[in-house]
């Protein structure tokens, strides 16, 4: 709110700027950010450089008191070619060549329990370089750069809380101490594939070279023994599992057998081999008697039909004959014949009622009922024949169903029997099976070798490969160069004050009057009063000739002769400018005045080098006349009121109809009136002075004051109805105002050949 109370009050009075076209040249940006950068280290260059020293000088020196350490390389190489003595597939097979099985065996070599035999053989729970129980205490100064060792253990207990204190059995605090040896063990061990090859490297650290050397060669010895440890192990295990499933595969294959032969005999089944038993024999040939019956009865019948048909037929006789091929019908059909030609003669020789003729018809007629009568015993021969076809027949299909069902079950009882016959197989498959892989294994066991070989045992290094102190202070170099610059980085985002004009003229819209350069540190005895005039070339002297340019410049027609100087807050060098730009107008001929206006402080009398005996306090207390106060400065002629000696409130008498009066009247006499303001923050006297001055010129402590501050100020003298006519920045460092990259930036470092400072 108070920002847009300030922009509310320049916007007034000038219109908006119109916005020109935007460039977006890259290369430009590009340089800009490199130039921004740039700016922030040298900015910053002290504290970059102070990190760096340290942290490069804190690591050299640790890197000086390190333990150097040796480190010592056995190269293991897992074997690829198999040598396989026997054909068979091994218990105990061989490494596989895979990435995952060369991880597994550098998982076993880094495991804690290989490390323990490591350990166990080589003794080293006596030695101090991994039992830490052993180790002298350390008292030297290294020591104690640790800050953890600086404080008692009673205090770290109080802080992580009081816990109650485990008691433990002797052999529980062995097993911590063997545990703690085993983990240092395994701190200092070091196990990778060499590449995309076969190769493990082995490496182990240690302060003696000559045990770094000894470790990693006896590393590599016990793994190969332990690889055949192992593979004894599992040979073992596996003939002690086969001796007991032979022995069950012997009594389940005796055992099904058995019962094989058992259900064999009880189903009365000839053999196990497929051949064709009693009851399929005799089931094939009462199928043959069957099917010769029926077909016996059918041509029986066919033919009892044919002659049943034939005897109703005209020709029955005849044909029956001919059908049947009797001999004696045929003798009769031809006694028939011949009657029947004799009873034609005789009717042709004797006529119709020759007694000759009638007895051969008697004679025919007997004759073909003698043939009827054979006719019909045949018929029922045929007949008696069709039904004892019939009935053998029905007898042999009687039999056949029995033995079919009769083979029926025996089928089902075969089923059973092969069941029973390839159980008993495949137990004494298994049995012969197990048998002989039990008898490869007896003998594969007296040849194991391992899976692994020693390429390159370990030599004792002679130069040390820890630490690597060149690279320690190089890395220490880079960290602290990074950390330094963002450290730089931070402070520069945490930088609460305006670092230039520019910058407080975007935030509030108030015009810039420049900046004042901050006197050397040669100067620092001299006030800046004094030192502009007796530096008139220098840049400080500049920016205050640039100053009273600007206010002429603002003021062409010479009405706006009171001017206040006024700041936020205290130390911002108000004073110390107004009593510079004072003596500068005085000095360029202005007849000028300037009015020591804080009456808490009374600081102004002594930059000028004159006293305080009666000054504005006496005036508005009616006690002197202005006439009698006023001091003048031998230097310049510049005129003076001091704050005067009373001790009455200030903001009563600053802001009486005298104090009107006075400044009423001085502006008439004087060019420029020029009054030193207390800070408006700080007391209230500052805003009943910016409300009697034509200008106000407001001063802000260059990167010191923060940006809140001084913009409550400035809202402060708006809202008294005070003319602010612009912000001047002092106190400037600019050579580091220089590094920034604001469009004034280098305004006098990048012209100081000018300046004779």
């Amino acid at each position: 709110m108070a920002t847009q109370d300030i922009q509310d009050q320049p916007q007034r009075r000038q219109s908006a700027p119109v916005p020109g076209p935007v460039s977006f040249d890259l290369s430009t940006a590009a340089a800009s950010a490199v130039r921004r950068t740039t700016g922030m280290l040298l900015r910053h260059k002290l504290l970059i450089g102070t990190v760096i020293v340290l942290g490069t000088g804190i690591a050299g020196l640790v890197a000086l008191r390190m333990t150097p350490l040796y480190t010592a390389q056995t190269l293991i190489m897992v074997e690829h070619r198999k040598n396989q003595v026997m054909n068979y597939q091994e218990v105990v097979s061989g490494l596989s060549t895979e990435l995952g099985a060369l991880q597994s065996e550098v998982a076993i070599l880094k495991s804690p329990a290989f490390a323990e035999k490591v350990v166990d053989k080589l003794g080293l729970m006596n030695d101090p370089e991994f039992n830490a129980a052993l180790r002298p205490e350390q008292t030297n100064w290294f020591y104690y750069l640790n800050p953890k060792n600086l404080v008692p253990d009673s205090w770290w207990n109080s802080a992580r809380g009081d816990r109650p204190e485990i008691a433990l059995s002797p052999e529980e605090k062995t097993a911590n101490e063997r545990t703690s040896v085993v983990n240092s063990f395994i701190e200092n061990l070091a196990v990778r594939p060499q590449g995309r090859s076969y190769v493990i490297a082995v490496d182990f650290d240690s302060e003696d070279p000559r045990k770094a050397s000894l470790i990693a060669n006896t590393i590599g010895e016990m793994y190969l023994v332990d690889q055949l440890d192992e593979k004894f192990k599992a040979a073992k295990r596996a003939t002690a599992w086969l001796e007991e499933r032979i022995t069950e595969l012997r009594r389940e294959a005796k055992m099904t057998g058995e019962a094989a032969e058992k259900y064999r005999a009880e189903s009365g089944l000839t053999n196990a081999n497929g051949e064709t038993t009693l009851i399929a024999q005799q089931l094939a040939e009462l199928n043959t008697s069957y099917v010769l019956a029926r077909t016996k009865r059918q041509e029986a019948e066919a033919k009892l039909r044919e002659v049943s048909t034939l005897a109703q037929s005209p020709r029955g006789v005849s044909a029956i004959g001919d059908v049947l091929g009797s001999p004696l019908i045929q003798a009769l059909r031809q006694q028939e014949v011949e009657l029947q030609r004799k009873i034609a003669d005789a009717a042709n020789k004797y006529g119709a009622r020759h007694p000759t003729l009638t007895a051969l018809q008697s004679e025919l007629r007997d004759l073909q009922g003698q043939i009827k009568a054979d006719v019909g015993r045949i018929v029922q021969n045929l007949s008696n024949e069709v039904e004892l076809e019939r009935g053998r027949e029905a007898a042999l299909k009687t039999n056949l169903d029995q033995l079919q069902a009769q083979r029926n079950q025996q089928q089902e009882s075969n089923v059973t029997l092969r069941t029973l016959e390839r159980d008993a197989e495949t137990s004494q498959t298994m049995y012969e099976a197990m048998l002989t892989r039990f008898q490869e294994i007896a003998g594969q066991t007296e040849i194991q070798q391992p899976d692994a070989r020693i390429v390159s045992e370990a030599a004792i290094p002679l130069n040390p490969s820890q630490p690597n102190k060149k690279m320690i202070v190089l890395l220490a170099l880079v960290a602290s160069a990074t950390l330094g610059v963002l450290l730089a980085m931070l402070r520069e985002q945490s930088e609460r004050g305006f670092r230039s004009p520019h910058q407080f003229e975007s935030a509030t819209g108030v015009r810039s009057l420049g900046i004042v350069p901050a006197i050397g540190r040669r100067r620092r005895g001299t006030s800046p009063a004094d030192y502009a005039i007796e530096k008139p070339m220098s840049a400080f002297a500049e920016a205050m000739q640039n100053l009273r340019t600007t206010l002429l410049l603002a003021n062409p027609d010479g009405h706006q002769r009171v001017i206040l100087f006024s700041s936020s807050v205290p130390g911002e060098g108000k004073s110390s400018i107004a009593a510079a730009f004072a003596r500068i107008c005085a000095n360029a001929g202005q007849k000028t005045i300037i009015l020591d206006c804080d009456m808490r402080r009374k600081g102004l009398h002594p930059m000028l080098g004159l006293e305080n005996r009666h000054g504005l306090y006496e005036v508005l207390s009616g006690e002197c006349a202005p006439n009698e106060v006023i001091q003048t400065d031998p230097r310049t002629g510049l005129h003076f009121i001091a704050s005067g000696r009373g001790s009455a409130l200030p903001q009563d008498m600053l802001g009486s109809s005298r104090m009107h009066q006075l400044i009423s009247r001085l502006a008439l006499e004087y060019d420029r009136v020029i009054l030193d303001s207390p800070p408006v923050l700080a007391v209230s006297e500052g805003k009943l002075l910016a409300a009697l001055a034509d200008q106000t010129v407001f001063i802000v402590h260059w990167g010191k004051t923060k940006r809140e501050t001084a913009m409550a100020g400035l809202k402060e003298i708006v809202e008294a109805g005070g003319e602010v006519v612009g912000v001047l920045f002092s106190q400037v460092d600019i050579r580091r105002h220089a590094q920034y990259e604001f469009p004034d930036s280098g305004r006098y470092h990048g012209y100081r050949r000018y300046y004779a400072n």
